[in-house]
């Protein structure tokens, strides 16, 4: 049965901690009259408590699994997002070659970084 496959305390907590950081970050954003940076800073503050919560004491894995549950599940949300990229990158014409270049550059580096940095922590784990 697919409800008893989830672990849902888990995934509604995770849900709960994601929007409550990130509806208090727009809303604090949004009093310095830039809300839109409200979810650059959730996502920074989320990653804050997450890394200074593993300094004290291992994340629990619940959280892991039901975290892994909802990257898979919204993969189907960028569909449209996806269908919107190449409609714009039709209209693009001659800007297109910097446009790929500025995207892959902007997406490889910090995923090389990232890596670099799991490596690191999956080393001292040890």
């Amino acid at each position: 049965m697919l409800w008893n496959k989830y672990d849902w305390p888990a995934l509604v907590a995770t849900f709960a901690l994601i929007v409550l950081v990130r509806e208090s970050c727009v809303w604090l954003m949004g009093l310095f009259a830039h809300p839109e940076l409200g979810n650059l800073l959730g996502l920074l503050l989320l990653l804050i408590i997450l890394i200074i919560w593993r300094k004290i004491k291992p994340l629990p894995m619940r959280m892991l699994d039901a975290n892994t549950h909802i990257m898979k599940e919204s993969a189907f949300a960028f569909l449209p997002v996806s269908a919107g990229s190449v409609i714009m990158l039709m209209h693009l014409g001659d800007e297109l070659p910097w446009f790929l270049f500025i995207l892959l550059f902007s997406t490889l580096v910090p995923l090389w970084l990232y890596a670099q940095m799991a490596k690191r922590w999956m080393s001292l784990d040890k």
